[in-house]
């Protein structure tokens, strides 16, 4: 058996190197520390071409992932979540519009619950970085109530470089900061607008921040340095969206 629904993975190099080549939404691919050969490097070319992160772990925890030893020295962890491209979303979106984007954030309670605050307040889609972030998974889904079906998901690789697409298709980029950066409530928001969030406990990356227009803050109380990731989000997902959410 080369598929176990319970984890959503897949294993065998054919296997694989299938889902891969039929555009199924996978998440993240292992192989072990030992693995080579012709098929191997099949399989790293056809992720690499998808955009999908690969590691190398031992053959121990990658029989433990596939729940097998049969694996052939590759498992794919699979999204419940159907994928989109940034190319794709960019192309059909209206003229005023909110995306969300997560640099490392790790949680997956976080995760969720920024992307039903997303689909609540009517964002176009949620682009979430593979490179340090928390992978999708039921978990999450879980945790968004499903909302995370309602909204285009991207996993990004180079999360700089798909924010410069983003600038280049019109939007503005605003990254969230605990201090520092404009009062959220007094920006004159554009009608193109990226909210970046950074990791819950080093914030944005200092490439990822660089690739922003603009910070932005929340103000508060002296008492409380900061929100929970997943709240500031929420917050400024409204803040930019204005009251009426269509």
């Amino acid at each position: 058996m080369q598929k176990r629904d319970d984890d959503q993975v897949v294993w065998g190099r054919h296997e694989v190197a299938e889902a891969l080549q039929a555009g199924h939404p996978v998440q993240r691919v292992y192989f072990s520390r030992e693995a080579s050969g012709e098929h191997i490097d099949k399989i790293k070319e056809l992720a690499q071409k998808r955009g999908v992160r690969f590691d190398f772990i031992e053959v121990g925890k990658l029989g433990k992932l596939a729940g097998t030893r049969a694996h052939q020295d590759v498992v794919a962890r699979l999204s419940p979540v159907r994928l989109a491209s940034l190319e794709d979303v960019l192309a059909g979106l209206e003229d005023e519009c909110t995306i969300v984007a997560l640099d490392q954030v790790r949680h997956l309670r976080n995760v969720g619950m920024i992307a039903r605050s997303a689909a609540a307040a009517g964002a176009a889609a949620l682009l979430f970085s593979s490179r340090g972030g928390h992978p999708l998974n039921d978990e999450v889904v879980k945790a968004s109530s499903g909302a995370i079906f309602h909204l285009p998901v991207i996993q990004t690789t180079h999360i700089g470089r798909d924010l410069e697409k983003m600038q280049q298709a019109g939007f503005w980029i605003y990254g969230l900061a605990a201090a520092g950066g404009e009062d959220l409530f007094q920006v004159d928001w554009p009608k193109r607008r990226v909210l970046v969030a950074g990791n819950e406990s080093k914030g944005l990356r200092p490439a990822v921040q660089k690739a922003t227009d603009a910070l932005v803050r929340i103000p508060m109380a002296p008492e409380v340095e900061s929100l929970n990731v997943a709240v500031a989000m929420s917050v400024a997902l409204f803040a930019a969206r204005g009251p009426g959410v269509s």
